[in-house]
């Protein structure tokens, strides 16, 4: 049997185990609104009815793989408050393949939960298997919940990190009350990377690094991760420029290092330089992580460090070049150990957590210094 029919059959057989919902349940749909309630995102009101992250017009600007991973949901999140004891989920994915052989089916095209407790942080609210797949539609199912209040709780709902999401709703009890909450006014964090940022390839959504960023430091966030295609075109920079940002993280590198040394370099350059032209908020410059299996594969890690090397050597001349407010984190900054990859190429849940870590280290060190 082929290795995708067979990940096909176990996702059938998984998703099959049966789900609890309550039979007086209503179900509210984050589409219906003027302005959807969806976070995560840039262009909002103009995106209507759309799970996507970009808009339509995109399309022309970027390149064929960006605009293919745009209409994945990562980092996309429902906010809403309730005083239900029971939530349940109900969507219709894009695609009907949940996983590959570096990617879980939650995290591929699963959904994650967070409540707010009573000290204010959130946290994470385990499905334990309550999921059900009839048809093109996924159900999982959060029953019989201990809520804080009697007041209501707010919960953020993570999407699927690699499948779009055609239809959603959130179900809850009849005579409960209800209510979505739109995304922050708040000027965002706005990362643009490779599918490490993009969530490849942590368990469920919720544990990838800009997810665990925007949850613990409780800045909104924008995750314009693009899964294999993060190589500093034009177009990019432009796109990223429409978007009055907190700050500005590039980490193109993990895809990038497939471009020459003066690729890098110019690339780079020109699409710093244009986005300062456009934004004033801070930009950092992310190396890519140290490479756990350097041992034996050394010719691995020789081609990153090389890359490194190049985006650093970008950095210096757009310092040179007068360029202000700009920052740069080394390799050496991200703690990573042989155990924290799934295949060498993208972190499990501990290493995301050690990205996250130095994330908010660095971001906490730029913000520091007063926002422009």
């Amino acid at each position: 049997m082929k290795i995708t029919s067979l990940l096909r059959l176990l996702a059938i057989v998984i998703l099959g185990f049966p789900t609890v919902t309550n039979a007086q349940t209503k179900w509210m749909n984050p589409m219906d609104s003027d302005e959807p309630y969806i976070c995560g995102r840039a262009w909002n009101k103009e995106m209507g009815k759309s799970f996507n992250r970009l808009p339509d017009r995109f399309k022309a600007t970027v390149s064929e793989k960006v605009w293919g991973n745009s209409t994945l949901t990562a980092g996309l999140t429902v906010r809403f408050a309730t005083t239900s004891r029971n939530i349940s989920v109900k969507y219709v994915c894009a695609s009907q393949n949940f996983g590959t052989l570096n990617l879980s089916g939650i995290v591929h095209s699963g959904v994650d939960l967070y409540g707010k407790a009573k000290d204010g942080k959130l946290h994470w609210i385990a499905n334990h298997m309550n999921w059900r797949h009839v048809g093109d539609t996924m159900t999982i199912s959060f029953p019989d919940l201990t809520v804080p209040t009697t007041r209501g709780t707010e919960y953020t709902l993570y999407l699927p990190n690699y499948n779009g999401v055609k239809w959603l709703a959130v179900g809850v009890d009849s005579k409960s009350d209800f209510q979505f909450i739109h995304q922050s006014k708040e000027r965002p964090i706005v990362v643009y990377g490779s599918s490490i940022i993009h969530g490849a390839s942590p368990s469920r959504p919720g544990m990838s690094i800009p997810n665990i960023v925007s949850r613990e430091m409780e800045y909104p966030l924008i995750n314009l991760g693009f899964s294999g295609s993060a190589y500093m075109e034009p177009g990019i920079f432009d796109m990223l420029g429409e978007i009055d940002a907190r700050l500005f993280v590039l980490d193109p590198i993990p895809n990038s290092v497939n471009l020459t040394e003066g690729e890098i370099i110019s690339r780079a350059v020109a699409g710093v330089k244009k986005l300062r032209s456009l934004s004033k908020a801070p930009i950092l410059l992310n190396e890519c992580h140290p490479i756990p299996d350097s041992i034996f594969r050394a010719n691995v890690a020789e081609r990153y460090t090389r890359a490194n090397k190049a985006f650093r050597q970008a950095y210096l001349q757009l310092k040179a070049a007068g360029i202000n407010n700009l920052y740069y984190m080394h390799s050496n900054e991200i703690n990573m150990n042989e155990d924290d990859m799934i295949e060498g190429t993208h972190p499990n849940d501990t290493g995301c957590r050690a990205y996250a870590e130095a994330y908010k280290r660095k971001i906490r060190e730029i913000l520091s210094k007063g926002e422009k």
